[in-house]
């Protein structure tokens, strides 16, 4: 059965992501160099400070409230992984709609997590192969929060300043999607692959592009 109420969740999510928007804007703006960025780059430097201190709440909650209930008891609680999904892909949303100018692989990104997550709601987690390796994903995904603080604040410093917390953020990156990478390579083999699958690991593949992408440049001399 389909979670419409997540969608609520979803829904005031997305408002107070977009009034977040506002609250950073203002505060930014006394810095000079944000100050005369051009308002698409400022908005870009809101979206990617909001989603990274979004992300590191949600991961330390997902632990203790999903993880941890997976790992003592194998139980997949659809009513919290539904809303924590809804939740983690507002920020995606709240971006791609208001946000002029993102790279076109990081549009894509977003859309298809978009997607996936609308797919989600449907998806029973305890008895799903494909949304235990969405969770996996998603919990992968979200744990390196620190590249979206990266990708916020070295708009704010003189060029190559930040080149320490670009590395940090790339090793932490690169390890979290080999985590991810290498679960999914497990699972391939070692379930029956149907339709349901392939059309997974083809919208997932728009994913793992815009991935190995940002983890070029972030792992760049």
């Amino acid at each position: 059965m389909y979670d419409y109420y997540a969608i609520i969740w979803f829904l005031l999510s997305c408002v107070f992501v977009r009034s977040m928007y506002f609250v950073v804007d203002k505060r930014l703006k006394k810095y000079k160099r944000y100050a005369n960025l051009p308002r698409f780059r400022q908005m870009y430097i809101q979206k990617n400070l909001i989603k990274s201190i979004y992300l590191a709440f949600l991961t330390v909650y997902a632990t203790f409230a999903v993880i941890l209930q997976i790992v003592n008891t194998d139980t997949w609680d659809n009513h919290i992984i539904h809303r924590l999904a809804v939740i983690y892909v507002s920020n995606d949303f709240i971006g791609l709609v208001c946000v002029d100018n993102l790279p076109k692989t990081t549009r894509i990104h977003h859309i298809v997590t978009t997607i996936l997550v609308s797919a989600a709601l449907s998806i029973d987690f305890q008895t799903s192969d494909i949304g235990k390796a969405m969770l996996v994903y998603t919990m992968a995904s979200a744990s390196a929060y620190i590249v979206n603080l990266h990708l916020a604040v070295r708009w704010l410093w003189p060029p190559n300043t930040l080149r320490w917390l670009r590395y940090i953020a790339g090793a932490i990156y690169v390890t979290c999607c080999c985590i991810s990478w290498i679960w999914h390579l497990v699972w391939i083999v070692s379930v029956d692959i149907g339709i349901y699958h392939l059309c997974y690991l083809l919208t997932l593949g728009w994913i793992v592009r815009d991935d190995i992408i940002l983890m070029q440049w972030l792992t760049r001399e």
